[in-house]
């Protein structure tokens, strides 16, 4: 699922993975490998966040993004093996290769979308990817 930032028209990640399960938020990035894909935890509403990079070996960026799909705060460069308190409430936290907000020129207030992406055949049955928010 590609994530889009909708204000700046840029495209923050290619390709994503959503962790939607109290397990899956809690491994997120833990002992996985640097990868341009964005790992996205998603909560069922706005909650307070607090995160950690236990086991993360590398540094990330984090997008805080509220139930209205708008940026409420960002982390730059989040050092392995550090905490991070969120002063807003978020229901989506994206975590990005670090270097991702600056390449994006992503800001707090922008929208976020994620987009679907879908395989359809034309009337010749050739195969074309269609991505919709």
């Amino acid at each position: 699922m590609p994530v889009k930032n909708a204000t700046r028209k840029t495209l923050i990640a290619s390709s994503s993975r959503v962790a939607d399960s109290v397990f899956g938020r809690a491994i997120g990035l833990m002992f996985s490998r640097p990868t341009k894909t964005a790992m996205i935890l998603e909560f069922s509403r706005d909650s307070p966040i607090s995160l950690h990079t236990f086991f993360v070996f590398f540094p990330i960026d984090i997008i805080l993004v509220d139930s209205r799909m708008r940026v409420v705060e960002m982390h730059v460069r989040m050092r392995p093996f550090t905490t991070f308190v969120a002063r807003k409430v978020a229901r989506l936290v994206i975590e990005l290769p670090a270097g991702t907000i600056a390449t994006s020129r992503t800001r707090v207030g922008d929208r976020i979308e994620l987009l679907r992406v879908v395989e359809k055949r034309t009337g010749n049955g050739r195969r074309i990817t269609v991505c919709r928010a």
